[in-house]
């Protein structure tokens, strides 16, 4: 069904191990009974039909709507199918083979729910009414629908009508027989029809008065069973049998049938309902717990259990671990006492109120003070050799024999009080009786009291491993051995508030006190204490004792009733085990308050069958110690719809979420009807929890903020005996990562920050090229106005100094005019120089190294030094600025070792390196002392000193500080000069390389 994963495989199991049904020997009043209403969260409105998916859902046709139960939530069908409108009238409904489910309304005509769509079928489709009360699905595969105008027939897609006619004829329900033949039951007439494959024949109802109609209709191997206004008919072939008010029927009006598989009908009336099994009917109603009178709906599940409908409720009918016996069985009185089989297998039961009860097996017969009794209320039971019972009430003792009181014995017989509190035949054959007021043994039809004992109120009787009697009381534990009584003691103290005793087949003596848990005796005497909670005893105040087949010890306490496996207790009081483990037994299955019933003896007694019973507070409970676990399959697991960031989708639908979708909210169920609310949970996450997680009861499961990826979430349940389906349910889904959340986001994102850089890098180096290009055209545009201005006039006024020279004759005038004329010709040079800088950068030979040679060579050119030249052309331009200042300092350095230092070897060095550049300017000159370089330029004469005024080796050093560079000068009076310069390509601000 959409909406819902499960494991087939589980599911199957299932189908294969539910073959029960209800114990049909127990009584109704004896199943466990569970109802749920509008408190428990059932819808309002009468259920007229319940039936379950293969999922193991249980529906619900209502009056206002269709309901899905798990066992604990009730969920609207508008839920789970958007589609479906609301508050429809639901008469009738079933799942076909597909897994669609078909629902009858009762003025909407019919609808199909499948994978979350719906499709409604109504008159326009070719019903003959949309009033719809019945669906059945038949072994061909077709549908007939009954309508208030007839049948329609649903076979190959198409729709065909039949008995269309008057409301006389109109069909209330239908049923497909064995033999494949359709019964319809109708509403106003006391007759049914049978479709013989060519059109209807009537069967008319030969008992049934003229105003009886009929309400539903079942075909079954044993006949086709027609509810009716007045009864239910049984037909069988020709024969018709009817069952009546007056037969045990609940009520005449009938109004559903349900088989079970047991072979039983279950008829629903006006009254409650009935069951009928083989010939008897037994009935149960609002008196007995019914939510309602009124029973329209009758179902029997995958697991046995009986759902019946009403107006008021859905009701549950299960068997339970226990079987009851109270008044509502036939026991005379809930105020149970004592309890005892007999050789002959009769159970006895004695009450505090109404005598005493013998149970044949399915009725109580009861002797009370009218029978001879001498009181109604029964204290004591126990048989005597020759099959005789031993009855002990509070105004003597009783003998019967087949059942007959055939003595009464009392004070005036020896006993030492009329108060039989217990009774205990010895291994002799011989009869005590504890009273209120000591013990006496029987002797010759008289009781007789062994000397020395104590006028105590004796709560029970047992031999020792030496089958010496033990009487115990509140006040101590008393032994009569060889005729006289002794006191029993625990180290050296009397034994307190003893008030049940229990020799098991080894001779253990197990005796039980008011509070202070248990005590052991052993073979040889020895008393060992079993305290209550801290050695892990279920309760501390113990009215009885039994031991059962599988050598556990049951106790009946004030909490009810527990075992412990009788090896774990002896080990214990051994000092083998520090604490024991109790096994109470739980009544949540039957909803009922356990407390066993004290001073009462026998309260607990082991049947022929191994069973147990038990006298309670509240009747008679009966345990199976060999079904004390439901043998059931493991319960199908099933993920409902989840919800994600809100909104329900079917899981189907979430195989691939979309970015953002990353809250998820997971229903789950177990869908087992017997313990529902104790079936427990784990689930995990498969790419997100590490560990499964245990949820209990619990049966949603939340995620938030979930990262993108592939995930299964699993889910396994156990049931309440701990039988487990480890394979439990599955969902697969991934959730789409956001764009960024993507794997190659990241380095794709770099890649493109990396381009966008790259791509900004080369904009910012096209924008400096142009730059770069803009002023070299405007340093070669200067160059031009200064070779055709300056140098030109210049150079006039250089020739027209000379040729005034040249006519002056050895005169001062012409030694200051020549030295002019040479003052004008280094002017003119340098102008020259600073054109050749300016041009540079601008021809094919461009460049710091080619600019650095050429100013070089003209400085040099007219004097006598020999000029060295290790200039490396880099593979990298600097900035023109950087290359000016560069050029000018070698320029500089050139021009002083020229003037000053009388050199007769320069040698210039250019060379790159990585992320450097050095330029260094040598000479073989006289040198100089550096102090003080800073602040004075040489002059020739100088030697060696300073000569104040001429600046330019602090030119030089500012102009290296302008470009980020280190300036360093190595000189020595007579060993020449040295100026290194050192550039760091990545230290300068003003540094831009260019390829």
């Amino acid at each position: 069904m959409s909406g819902r994963l499960f494991v087939r495989g589980v599911v199957a199991l299932f189908l294969c191990a539910h073959a029960w049904a209800l114990d049909p020997a127990r009584s109704l009043t004896q199943y466990v009974h569970r109802i749920w209403q509008a408190q428990q969260g059932l819808t309002q409105g009468t259920i007229y039909s319940i039936w379950q998916s293969h999922d193991g859902y249980l529906w619900l046709g209502t009056q206002t709507g269709l309901v899905r139960f798990d066992g604990i939530r009730f969920t609207p069908a508008e839920r789970i199918y958007p589609d479906l409108p609301e508050n429809l009238f639901v008469r009738d409904g079933f799942e076909d083979s597909n897994g669609a489910l078909w629902i009858a309304t009762n003025d909407s005509g019919i609808y199909r729910l499948r994978d979350g769509s719906v499709t409604q079928y109504s008159v326009k489709d070719g019903l003959p009414s949309d009033a719809v009360t019945c669906l059945v699905p038949v072994k061909n595969g077709d549908m007939w629908a009954c309508t208030n105008n007839g049948l329609a027939r649903f076979s190959g897609g198409k729709i065909q009508a039949y008995m269309t006619g008057d409301s006389s004829t109109n069909p209330t329900a239908a049923c497909e027989a064995p033999d494949g033949r359709l019964w319809a039951a109708l509403n106003s007439k006391p007759e049914v029809v049978v479709w013989n494959g060519v059109s209807f024949e009537t069967v008319p109802l030969r008992s049934m008065t003229r105003d009886v109609g009929s309400r539903a209709i079942h075909c079954s191997a044993t006949g086709i069973w027609v509810a009716t206004t007045g009864g239910l008919v049984q037909i069988q072939n020709t024969q018709q049998r009817v069952f009546t008010e007056k037969n045990k029927l609940a009520d005449d009006s009938v109004l559903s049938l349900a088989e079970s598989r047991d072979g039983s009908l279950w008829a629903g009336t006006r009254n409650g309902f009935s069951r009928l099994r083989n010939g008897e009917l037994e009935s149960f109603g609002p008196p007995e717990g019914l939510s309602q009178s009124n029973v329209f709906a009758v179902f029997e599940d995958r697991e046995g259990s009986i759902w019946v409908g009403t107006k008021q409720g859905l009701n549950q009918f299960l068997d339970g671990r226990s079987i009851p016996y109270t008044v509502s069985e036939g026991l005379p009185s809930n105020n149970a006492g004592p309890i005892l089989q007999d050789s002959a297998g009769r159970i006895w039961v004695g009450t505090l109120d109404a005598g005493l009860a013998r149970f044949d097996g399915r009725h109580f017969q009861t002797l009370t003070v009218k029978d001879g009794l001498a009181s109604n209320r029964v204290l004591a039971l126990a048989e005597d050799q020759d099959g005789s019972l031993w009855v002990g009430t509070n105004r003597g003792l009783n003998r019967l024999r087949d059942g007959k009181v055939t003595q009464w014995l009392s004070r005036s017989a020896g006993l030492p009080s009329d108060e039989v509190l217990a009774l205990y035949r010895d291994h002799q054959g011989r009869m005590w009786a504890g009273t209120m007021e000591g013990i006496a043994v029987l002797e010759h039809d008289l009781f007789v009291i062994p000397p020395g004992v104590p006028r105590l109120q004796v709560h029970g009787l047992a031999e020792d491993h030496d089958y010496k009697l033990i009487f115990v009381t509140e006040h101590g534990a008393f032994r009569v051995e060889d005729g006289t009584v002794h006191e029993v003691l625990q180290n050296g103290n009397s034994l307190r508030n003893v008030i049940s005793i229990f020799r098991d087949p080894d001779g253990l003596v197990w005796m039980g006190t008011y509070g202070g848990g248990v005590r052991l005796m052993d073979a040889g005497g020895k008393i060992s204490t079993i305290a209550a909670l801290r050695d892990g005893l279920y309760d501390g105040e113990i009215f009885g004792f039994t031991l059962d087949k599988q050598d556990r010890l049951w106790m009946a306490c004030s909490k009810g009733i527990f075992w412990v496996p009788r090896s774990e207790l002896r080990a214990f009081a051994a000092g083998q085990k520090k604490r024991i483990v109790s096994n109470p037994y739980t009544p949540t299955d039957a909803l009922r308050v356990i407390e066993s019933k004290s001073g009462v003896q026998p309260v607990v007694w082991v049947v022929d069958d191994g069973k147990l019973w038990f006298s309670t507070i509240r009747g008679l409970l009966v345990l199976d110690t060999n079904r004390m676990q439901f043998n059931v399959a493991p319960p199908p697991v099933v993920i409902e719809d989840p919800l994600v960031n809100g909104r329900r989708e079917r899981p189907d639908r979430i195989s691939s979420l979309a970015p953002g979708q990353k809250n998820l909210e997971f229903s789950y169920a177990g869908l087992s009807f017997v313990v529902p609310n104790r079936i427990t949970f784990r689930y995990r996450l498969d790419g997100y929890d590490k560990d499964w997680i245990e949820a209990g009861t619990r049966r949603d499961a939340f995620y938030t903020n979930l990262p993108p990826g592939p995930f299964q979430f699993r889910v396994t349940a156990c049931n309440a005996d701990n039988v487990c389906n480890e394979a439990g349910s599955a969902i697969t889904f991934s959730l789409t990562p956001h764009l960024y959340q993507r794997v190659w986001f990241w380095p794709v994102a770099a890649l493109c920050i990396a381009l966008a850089g790259w791509l900004a890098y080369q904009l910012r180096i096209r924008r400096i090229r142009e730059r770069y290009d803009l002023i070299l055209s405007e340093r070669s545009r200067i160059a031009r106005e200064l070779h055709d201005t300056l140098i030109q006039g210049f150079s006039g006024i250089t020739m027209t100094l000379q040729a005034l020279a040249g006519r002056l004759r050895g005169s001062e005038e012409r030694r200051t005019l020549e030295e002019i004329i040479e003052d004008a010709a280094n002017c003119l040079r340098e102008t020259r120089r600073s054109v050749a800088g300016l041009r540079g950068a601008a021809g094919p030979e461009s460049g710091l190294a080619s600019a650095i040679s050429d100013a070089a060579r003209q400085i040099t050119e007219t004097k006598d030094v020999r000029l060295k030249l290790r200039l490396e052309k880099g593979g990298r331009r600097l900035a023109p600025e950087v290359e000016y200042h560069l050029l000018r300092i070698a320029t500089e350095a050139v021009t002083n070792s020229v003037k000053h230092s009388r050199a007769s070897t320069i040698e210039i060095a250019l060379k790159y390196s990585q992320d450097s550049i050095r330029l260094t300017v040598s000479d073989d000159g006289h040198g100089f002392n550096q102090h003080g370089f800073g602040q004075h330029s040489l002059e020739p004469d100088s030697g060696g000193i300073p000569i104040a005024g001429h600046y330019g080796l602090i030119g030089m050093k500012e102009r290296a500080a302008q470009i980020g560079a280190e300036l360093e000068f190595r000189s020595d009076p007579g060993r020449g000069t040295t100026v290194s310069l050192l550039l760091m390509t990545g230290r300068a601000a003003a540094l831009e390389l260019v390829k």
